[in-house]
């Protein structure tokens, strides 16, 4: 065994990548000209390599030679040819062919898709140029096999998935990402690629959408910027507007960015649970109903300084402030008369500073540093005749989160690259709730107060290697050792990417990777919240971590039909689902570890056209769901479900002057599982349409989001062994919004990096 694992690692460290050739190729006036043609030879003429430029003019080639003769080709310019002996080709200008033909027409399709570098990657201005998206979270939904449900990121295939700008990880949270993505114009993204196994210089394992942001320095100072306005009506209004502004020199990059949201939405169940106790059975019937209001400010302030071609230093500060939160919720019905209100004792901050270096010899390293303070007070009457009560409970939540990693790469010529590197992090949890009771009863014994500490420590070695114009392989181990509390423990975490390109049209990718997936800091404390008189939720000091293995296999058939096959298994997979207590008559919410959770499928994204009118995209996916826990509370349950997810979104062209399109998409889920519970099925119905004007500069969008109201599963049942529940969600899903975006100064745009806070707040 220790030989085996000697030479893993000696194969780890012996791994090297091939020489990479880039440049770009602009026209007289610096415009970029995209689809030309590169051609690599060697100085005596033979062919080494090729490809074309892309959106920006940019090549990005490998070849194994130095010097090298290089040729560009384009129908509409003169042909360029130079010998170099750099890897880095400084801008190549062409020259228009002096006899053009007039009255000639040329069309092609451009791929929805290419491969490089094993990123699945897609030009994001071409694949919303007919879409509705208004920012860069809805930008992110656009892209095939992705959707959202219930409030949370999907890609098909994959077990679970994380969204990073520009692949930098930080300590930003899942919720404030996901309000700085809805924030962002999408005009910020140039590309984004799908990894369903990211290499481990991210330093997040699994599957990852990595949204590459525009940047660049200007000859001389330039200032361009956005700004934009959200309405939105669901069964509350709700608003939105900001500003984003970039300043560009020769030497640095700076970019900005405010916004303001009023957010309120709904929320409501009915509660029908046939309750046994004591040997009876209790039909209790709870109707609860309540509504979030929070204004949040969110802010962003970043700067790259280049200090040579190579050599960037960059700075990034990202907060978020809601100045107060005021959620209620009543409870009426036959076991409790309970109101619930929370209100902020001071403003809910999250403050994220990041400093990042990047070396012209490989190395890349940064330091980031999150605060998160959540303190408010709970304020809970019952009502019930014969069982009134009143407490206040002051719950408090300070994080601070810090991480430094450093990442280094070698090639090691013909076409090999090592990379090792390591990443610690550290965090430290004080989080407390104290109850005050306003009459007779005695509260103190649900008084919680703890202090975590969490220790992180990652290592990991390994390479790529092309073995052919064809062949491609990315492989690393990874090895973590984890301490919290009494407990500590060693991972080792393999992955492996394989990509054949059998030719241009017929590509398979192979994707095996491992992970762990953490619950979020309030779920690991051993604190009780109440919701109702029947309803409570209560923490989970016991919980472990998720053991996450999952495999894909892909086939991209000409660049734009995607077929994927995936499994997925998670071993000690955690959440957390309702519970008929059998002690009491309490409807418990307590995150616990199941077994595993297991699913196989196949997705499939098909895209369609009819001329130049109808464009449209089908994505279907079916699987098969498997979960099983043998200590669920005092029961256990083994539960399967086949399930069958179809979307289809189409875009009309209804006039190009002026500049007007619609669009009307369509999506629906049959019945799911979580555990023991059943979800029933769900459908929506979305449209809208979109017009352009005043030179491109101006967007005004108009929209309806699940016209039907049926994007909310209408029953979630659990009837399974001594628990007997059904609960009947209250839809808020139908949205109609307009929304207007004006561009000054031609809007050119910085990279970004986000922050992780999805293990803050309750």
């Amino acid at each position: 065994m220790k030989v085996r694992l000697t030479t893993l690692l000696l194969l780890c460290v012996v791994s090297v990548q091939a020489q990479e050739i880039t440049g770009k190729i602009t026209d007289k006036n610096n415009n970029p000209i995209e689809f030309a043609t590169v051609v690599i030879q060697t100085i005596d003429s033979s062919y080494v390599n090729s490809t074309y430029t892309d959106s920006l003019g940019i090549f990005k080639v490998k070849a194994e030679v130095m010097p090298f003769f290089l040729i560009i080709q384009h129908l509409m310019y003169e042909t360029y040819q130079n010998s170099y002996d750099v890897s880095e080709v400084e801008n190549i200008q062409l020259d228009e062919k002096s006899q053009m033909l007039s009255e000639v027409v040329v069309k092609g399709e451009r791929p929805i898709v290419r491969v490089i570098d094993g990123r699945m990657t897609y030009d994001i201005q071409t694949l919303l140029r007919n879409k509705m998206a208004s920012s860069a979270y809805e930008a992110v939904l656009e892209l095939p096999g992705v959707h959202e449900q219930r409030g949370n990121i999907e890609l098909a295939g994959a077990n679970g998935v994380t969204v990073v700008i520009n692949g930098k990880v930080t300590n930003m949270g899942e919720n404030q990402l996901k309000d700085l993505l809805k924030n962002m114009p999408k005009e910020r993204v140039e590309q984004a690629e799908i990894m369903y196994s990211a290499p481990p210089q991210y330093h997040i394992r699994g599957a990852v959408i990595n949204l590459v942001l525009k940047s660049g320095v200007s000859d001389t100072p330039q200032l361009q910027g956005q700004i934009n306005k959200l309405y939105n009506q669901g069964h509350y209004a709700n608003y939105q507007g900001g500003a984003t502004v970039v300043y560009s020199t020769p030497k640095t990059f700076t970019d900005f960015m405010y916004s303001f949201g009023y957010h309120r939405e709904r929320t409501g169940e009915d509660v029908f649970s046939h309750h046994h106790y004591n040997g009876k059975i209790y039909d209790i019937e709870q109707f609860d109903r309540g509504h979030t209001r929070t204004p949040i400010h969110t802010i962003r302030l970043g700067n790259d300084w280049f200090l040579n071609e190579k050599d960037k230093i960059s700075f990034t500060y990202t907060s978020q402030i809601q100045q107060w939160s005021h959620p209620f919720t009543s409870s009426k019905g036959i076991y409790s008369d309970s109101e619930n209100r929370k209100r902020t004792d001071k403003p809910i901050q999250m403050h994220n500073l990041a400093l990042d270096y990047t070396s012209g010899f490989g190395l890349t390293t940064g330091i980031d540093f999150t605060s998160y303070k959540n303190h408010t007070t709970q304020y809970y009457q019952e009502n019930k005749p014969g069982k009134e009560d009143v407490f206040n409970a002051v719950a408090k939540q300070d994080i601070r989160r810090f991480s430094f990693y450093a990442d280094q790469n070698h090639n090691l010529g013909k076409d090999w690259i090592l990379n090792y590197g390591g990443k610690f992090s550290f965090a430290s949890d004080k989080s407390s709730q104290i109850y005050h009771s306003l009459s007779s009863h005695d509260w103190s014994s649900s008084n919680s107060s703890s202090k975590l500490n969490e220790y992180v420590y990652d290592l990991y070695a390994g390479f790529s290697k092309s073995f052919s114009d064809k062949l491609s392989i990315n492989t690393s181990l990874t090895g973590e050792y984890y301490k919290h509390k009494e407990i500590d423990f060693w991972s080792l975490f393999p992955r492996m990417e394989v990509t054949y390109t059998n030719s241009p049209s017929h590509i398979f990718q192979l994707s095996v990777s491992s992970d762990k997936a953490y619950p979020s800091y309030w779920e690991m404390q051993d604190a009780v919240s109440y919701l109702s008189g029947y309803t409570e939720i209560q923490g989970n000091s016991t919980l472990k971590p998720s053991r996450l293995y999952s495999s894909q296999l892909n086939y991209i058939l000409k660049s734009k039909y995607i077929f994927t096959l995936y499994a997925n298994y998670a071993d000690k997979n955690f959440n957390q689902l309702p519970y008929q207590s059998p002690d009491k008559l309490v409807l418990i919410y307590k995150t616990l570890n199941f077994d595993y959770a297991a699913k196989l499928g196949l997705n499939i994204m098909v895209p369609l056209k009819i001329g130049s009118f109808i464009d449209s995209r089908l994505t279907v996916n079916g699987y098969y769901d498997k979960m099983k826990s043998k200590h669920y509370h005092d029961i256990s349950f083994d539960k399967d479900n086949f399930a069958f997810y179809a979307n289809i979104d189409n875009t009309f062209n209804i006039s190009s002057k002026p500049n007007i399109k619609a669009e009307l998409s369509g999506s629906c889920i049959t019945r799911n599982i979580q555990g023991p519970m059943t979800i029933s099925s769900m459908y929506s119905v979305d449209a809208g349409i979109k017009w352009t004007f005043t030179n491109d500069k101006a967007e005004l969008f108009l929209k309806a989001n699940d016209i039907f109201n049926s994007w909310t599963p209408k029953d979630l049942n659990l009837n399974y062994k001594t628990q007997n529940l059904q609960m009947r969600m209250v839809p808020d899903s139908r949205r109609i919004s307009i929304s207007f975006t004006y561009k000054f100064g031609g809007f050119k745009e910085k990279k970004h990096k986000e922050v992780d806070s999805s293990r803050f707040g309750k």
